[in-house]
C-alpha cells in the first residue's frame, strides 16, 4: 500500500524534472575569458601576416620605424604559439577529441612539415619560420577549444576574422586613387584594368597580389550577401548593402578569375540554404540565367576567364610547375621537402595549388592528412548544413560553407589552407566549429534519446498504476 501511495508523487516528481529539461535555453552571456583569449590570439596571427624576421635583421631596423614595427609584429604568431601552449597545457584533459580530429592532422601536417623543412631544406631557418608560423595557428585553435562550448567563442572569432577581411577590402579599394599606376595596370576584363597587378610596395612592405584582392573582396561579399538578406533593421541592412555593393566592385576590378568563379560558388551555396526562400531563388536565377544568355553574357565571361577565348591546358604555367615539382617530392615522399620548398626548388615559383603544395612541404604523411582533415570537415558540414539541418538555424549561419566552398574551389590554384595566408587565417576556424558542430548536435541526439526512454518508463508505470486492484476498505466493526 504504502509503495503504491509513493508512485504518483514519484511521476509527478520525473514529469516537472523532464519539463524543466525541455524549457528554452537561457540566453548565452556576455564574452568570456575564453572569448578573450580567442581574439587576442587571432589578432597576434594578423598581426604576423605579410612580413618577415628579415626587417629585424636588416641594419634599418633601429632607424626606420616600419622596420621596427614590420620586424616586431614577424614575431607576434611565436607570441600567440607561446600563449596557446600554456591555454592548452592548462586544459590537457578535454584536448583528446580534437587530437583526434582535423585539426589534430592539421597539427600533424605542421609538425611533419617542420621536420622536413629542418632535415631538407635549402634554407632550414626560413622554412622553419614560415612552418611555426603555421603551427601557431593550429596552437590557437586547439587552445580555443578545449571548453565545454566552443561554438560562441569560434563563431567570435569568424566574425572578428571576417570584420578584418572587410576593413581590408574597403582599405585596399581606398588606396587605389592615392596609388595611382602603381595599382592599376591595363588588362582584359569588363572594366580593362587590373588592380594590384604590378610589384607595388607600400609603407615598405609588399603589395597584395590582384588574387589576394579578390580574395578579400570575395569573401567579405559572401560574408556581406546573407545579412543583406535577412529580415531586420534597415539601418544594419543599408551597411550590410554597401559592404556587399563595394567589396563586388574590388572583386570586378581585381579581376580574379578563379576567386570570381569560387564567389559565384558561394553564392549559389548561400541561395541554396534560404530554405524559406529556395523555389523563389530558383526560379529567379533560371530567369535571369536565361536573360544573361539573351544578353551574349556568357560568351563575354568565357572570354573574361580564358583571356585569350581559349582554355589554356597549363592554367597559366601552373601544370608546368607542377611537373617541376615531381621529380623533388619523389625525393622525400612521405615527410616532403619543408616550407616554402617550393620557393627555394622550383626557381623561385610558387606551387599555386593547396594540394600538391601540402604533399610537397610535408609529404604523403603529413599533407595527405592535412588533405583528408578538409574532406572531412566537409563531410560533417554537409550533413549538418544541408541534410540534417540542427533546428537552431543559427548554428548553420550559410557563410560558413559559402566561405569553405570559396576557399576549397581556390584551392585549385592557390595555396590556401597549406600554409600561413590570410585565406587560412580568414578561414581556418571553420574547420573547429564545424566539428564543435558535430559534437554538440551528438550530444542533443543522446538527450533525446534518453528523453525519449524516460517518457517512455513514465508512460508504462503510469499505465501499470493504473491497472493496478485498488486495495479493500476496512469492514465494519459489529
Amino acid at each position: 500500500m504504502g509503495l503504491h501511495l509513493a508512485h504518483p508523487f514519484r511521476i509527478k516528481q520525473s514529469a516537472a524534472q523532464l519539463a524543466s529539461r525541455n524549457q528554452p535555453a537561457q540566453a548565452q552571456p556576455g564574452i568570456g575569458l575564453n572569448g578573450i583569449l580567442a581574439l587576442g590570439l587571432w589578432t597576434l596571427l594578423w598581426l604576423g601576416y605579410n612580413t618577415h624576421y628579415g626587417y629585424a635583421l636588416n641594419r634599418h631596423f633601429s632607424d626606420r620605424p616600419t622596420y621596427f614595427i614590420h620586424g616586431v609584429r614577424a614575431f607576434a604568431p611565436f607570441l600567440a604559439a607561446w600563449i596557446a601552449f600554456l591555454m592548452i597545457f592548462a586544459r590537457a584533459k578535454r584536448l583528446f577529441p580534437w587530437i583526434i580530429s582535423p585539426l589534430g592532422l592539421m597539427l600533424f601536417y605542421a609538425l611533419i612539415g617542420l621536420i622536413a623543412s629542418e632535415a631538407f631544406s635549402a634554407n632550414p631557418i626560413d622554412a622553419m619560420y614560415y612552418g611555426a608560423n603555421y603551427l601557431a595557428i593550429v596552437m590557437a585553435l586547439l587552445a580555443i577549444v578545449p571548453v565545454k562550448d566552443p561554438l560562441p567563442d569560434l563563431r567570435r572569432v569568424l566574425n572578428f576574422t571576417w570584420i578584418i577581411g572587410t576593413l581590408m577590402t574597403l582599405s585596399l579599394l581606398g588606396l587605389i586613387p592615392f596609388l595611382g599606376s602603381e595599382a592599376l595596370i591595363q588588362s582584359e576584363g569588363p572594366v580593362g584594368v587590373r588592380a594590384y597587378g604590378g610589384g607595388a610596395e607600400f609603407l615598405d612592405m609588399p603589395m597584395t597580389r590582384n588574387t589576394g584582392f579578390a580574395r578579400y573582396a570575395a569573401m567579405s561579399a559572401l560574408v556581406a550577401l546573407p545579412r543583406l538578406m535577412r529580415r531586420g533593421r534597415i539601418e544594419l541592412r543599408i551597411i550590410y548593402g554597401f559592404f556587399f555593393v563595394a567589396s563586388l566592385y574590388a572583386l570586378v576590378l581585381a579581376n580574379g578569375r578563379t576567386e570570381t568563379l569560387a564567389f559565384i560558388g558561394g553564392v549559389a551555396i548561400i541561395l541554396f540554404m534560404e530554405k524559406t526562400k529556395r523555389a523563389v531563388n530558383t526560379l529567379v536565377g533560371a530567369a535571369f540565367a536565361i536573360l544573361l544568355g539573351l544578353r551574349g553574357f556568357y560568351t563575354a565571361f568565357y572570354f573574361y576567364i580564358t583571356r585569350t577565348g581559349h582554355i589554356d591546358p597549363t592554367m597559366t604555367g601552373r601544370t608546368v610547375t607542377w611537373s617541376m615539382a615531381m621529380p623533388y617530392l619523389w625525393g622525400s615522399p612521405w615527410v616532403g621537402l619543408g616550407f616554402q620548398a617550393d620557393r627555394y626548388l622550383l626557381q623561385g615559383q610558387h606551387m599555386h595549388n593547396a594540394f600538391m603544395h601540402a604533399l610537397f612541404q610535408s609529404g604523403f604523411l603529413g599533407g595527405g592528412g592535412v588533405i583528408i582533415g578538409v574532406l572531412i570537415t566537409w563531410g560533417f558540414m554537409i550533413n549538418y548544413f544541408f541534410l540534417n539541418q540542427p533546428s537552431d538555424r543559427s548554428l548553420i549561419p550559410p557563410e560558413i560553407p559559402a566561405i569553405f566552398l570559396f576557399v576549397t574551389i581556390s584551392s585549385l590554384t592557390e595555396s590556401t589552407f597549406a600554409y600561413f595566408s590570410a585565406a587560412w587565417l580568414l578561414s581556418a576556424p571553420i574547420v573547429p566549429y564545424v566539428m564543435a558542430l558535430h559534437w554538440h548536435m551528438q550530444k542533443i541526439s543522446v538527450r533525446d534519446a534518453k528523453e525519449r526512454a524516460w517518457r517512455f518508463r513514465l508512460a508504462r508505470e503510469k499505465a501499470r498504476l493504473l491497472d493496478a486492484p485498488s486495495p479493500m476498505p476496512p469492514s465494519p466493526a459489529g
